[in-house]
C-alpha cells in the first residue's frame, strides 16, 4: 500500500510538472504581452514593465525562475492588478467558487444517483423515461444556457429569487442548479447502466427470490456494487464543478475566482492565468488520487498492490 502510494504521489508531481510546462510555453507563445493587450503604451514604459515582470529575460531563465518560486509556493504578483499577489486573489476567491461547488455536488450526487437507482429499478416505466430524459438535457445543455434560463424564468418572469448575489440561500439555489445539472445528468446515466447490469447478477435474484423486499434487495445486494463505476469518475467530477465555476459565477455575479481568470486571459494576465491553472490542475490530480485510494476502500476486494508475476 505505501509502494503504490508513493508510486501514485510521484505520478501526480510529474503530471503536475507537464501541465505547468505546456501551460507556461503556450502562454508565452500567444502574441502580444500583457502591456500591450488593452492600449498602447509608449515604448519606453514598456520595457521597463517587462523588465520589472523579468519578462525581457530568455525564456528558459524566466521558466526556471518560475518553477523556483512555486517550489517555495510563490505564485506570483498579478500583472492586471500589481499590489495583489496569486496567492492573496486564490484566497480570497476560492473559498466562494468551493461554497457553490460544494453546494452544487451535493444536489448532484443526491438527486443523480436517485434518479438512475430508481430508473433502473423501473426500467421502462414512464419514471425511468423521465429520469433519463433529464439527463439528456443535463449532458446536451451548457450550463451558462442554463443558468441564462433559469434567471429568465425565476427571476425575471416570476420574480421568485434573487438574479445575482451570494451569501443566502435563495441567492444558491439557482448557481447550484445549473452548475450540477450536468454532473447530476452524468451520474444519473451511470448509475442506471451499472444498476442493470448489478440487478441481473445471480446473487441478486437469489435475494429477490427469498421474499426480500425491493428496498432491502438495493440497500443491501445492489448499491454497494453499482456505485463503484460512480467512485471511479467522482473525482474529475468534482473538480469539473469547481472548475465549472468560472462561467456561472460570471452569470449570477458570485465574487469568486471566476470573475478573475476570465478578467486574466482577456487582458493576457501571464502570472495570474498561470496560477489558478495550477491551482486547478493541482485539485484535479489530487481529488483523483483520493479516488484511486478510496476505490479499494468501497469494495475490500480490490486491492491496490501489484499483482505477482
Amino acid at each position: 500500500m505505501l509502494a503504490y502510494t508513493l508510486r501514485r504521489l510521484g505520478y501526480m508531481v510529474f503530471t503536475l510538472w507537464l501541465i505547468i510546462t505546456l501551460t507556461f510555453l503556450l502562454m508565452h507563445a500567444v502574441p502580444g504581452d500583457p502591456f500591450t493587450s488593452e492600449k498602447k503604451v509608449p515604448e519606453a514604459i514598456r520595457q521597463n514593465l517587462l523588465h520589472k515582470y523579468g519578462l525581457d529575460l530568455p525564456l528558459h531563465v524566466q521558466y526556471i525562475r518560475y518553477l523556483s518560486n512555486i517550489l517555495h509556493g510563490d505564485l506570483g504578483i498579478s500583472m492586471r492588478y500589481p499590489n495583489r499577489t496569486v496567492n492573496q486573489m486564490i484566497a480570497q476567491g476560492f473559498p466562494y467558487s468551493a461554497d457553490v461547488g460544494a453546494r452544487a455536488l451535493v444536489f448532484a450526487i443526491s438527486v443523480g444517483l436517485t434518479l438512475g437507482v430508481l430508473a433502473a429499478f423501473y426500467r421502462d416505466r414512464p419514471l425511468d423515461r423521465t429520469a433519463m430524459v433529464i439527463a439528456v438535457i443535463g449532458i446536451s445543455v451548457p450550463n451558462f444556457v442554463v443558468g441564462t434560463l433559469l434567471q429568465y424564468l425565476f427571476t425575471v418572469r416570476f420574480k421568485l429569487l434573487p438574479v445575482v448575489g451570494w451569501g443566502t440561500f435563495k441567492q444558491s439555489i439557482l448557481p447550484s442548479f445549473a452548475l450540477g445539472l450536468g454532473t447530476l445528468a452524468v451520474m444519473a446515466r451511470m448509475m442506471r447502466a451499472s444498476m442493470l447490469d448489478v440487478l441481473n447478477q445471480d446473487y441478486v435474484r437469489t435475494a429477490q427470490s427469498k421474499g426480500l423486499s425491493n428496498r432491502e434487495v438495493i440497500v443491501r445486494h445492489t448499491i454497494r456494487n453499482a456505485i463503484l463505476p460512480i467512485v471511479t469518475i467522482l473525482g474529475p467530477l468534482v473538480v469539473n464543478i469547481i472548475t465549472g465555476t468560472l462561467v456561472v459565477e460570471r452569470i449570477f455575479g458570485i465574487p469568486g475566482l471566476g470573475k478573475h481568470y476570465v478578467q486574466a486571459v482577456y487582458n493576457l494576465d501571464y502570472t495570474l492565468i498561470m496560477g489558478t491553472t495550477i491551482f486547478y490542475a493541482a485539485l484535479l490530480l489530487f481529488a483523483i488520487f483520493l479516488v484511486d485510494i478510496a476505490y479499494g476502500l468501497v469494495d475490500p476486494r480490490i486491492r491496490l498492490v501489484k499483482p505477482k508475476e
